[in-house]
């Protein structure tokens, strides 16, 4: 963990898990010392500060291009082991930072949706999870944000963790990469509505 991001988590700690009306279920699902894909759906920019929070362990998150136009976010950002992804045109550089994170045994944050939704149940995966996934035979954490509506600090917030997703449960050797990848997306996308569904 970099000292930036240990300060980070220090400073976040406090407010969004004391101050903050949140409730988290399946800590104990967190492992403890090893790499895999951290999946939740996307609910509000206050989402990987609940991660930070909840993680003890540093997640490096993927995050939307257009933050990283703006000089003091970009610094934050970085310095918190955040990199930019170019939405919506197959950013190999991306695909292959992510990679390079969980081949170096460290912890990849992503919300596979594409974009945040507000509101209503998780939207489906995109591919780019599949990919990385099998790309680095990587495990899947599903983990999903649940509140009644958009947020607020007043509104309650549960944040549910699932069961580790081992790589070999993810895949067929005897299908098709293609056939695999579907399979990882809807897998991911079934796990976190299925946290979802469970609401608080």
């Amino acid at each position: 963990m970099s000292a930036f991001y240990r300060f980070a988590r220090a400073v976040i700690y406090p407010f969004f898990i004391w101050l903050l009306p949140v409730k988290i279920i399946g800590k104990e699902n967190i492992p403890k010392d090893s790499s895999y894909i951290l999946c939740s759906n996307h609910t509000s920019m206050s989402d990987p500060f609940f991660k930070v929070a909840i993680f003890k362990n540093q997640i490096h998150f993927m995050a939307k291009a257009e933050l990283f136009k703006i000089p003091v976010v970009k610094n934050v950002l970085s310095a918190a082991g955040v990199f930019p992804v170019d939405r919506g045109k197959g950013d190999m550089t991306a695909i292959h930072t992510a990679e390079k994170i969980l081949r170096e045994g460290k912890i990849l944050g992503i919300y596979p949706e594409g974009t945040r939704y507000k509101t209503g149940a998780p939207r489906k995966a995109k591919s780019g999870v599949a990919y990385i996934a099998m790309n680095t035979k990587a495990d899947i954490l599903p983990v999903s944000v649940y509140r009644n509506g958009a947020f607020n600090i007043f509104k309650k917030t549960t944040i549910r963790i699932g069961s580790l997703i081992k790589y070999n449960e993810l895949v067929d050797k005897e299908l098709s990469e293609r056939a695999n990848m579907k399979n990882i997306v809807n897998r991911v996308t079934d796990e976190i509505t299925k946290l979802w569904e469970m609401k608080h």
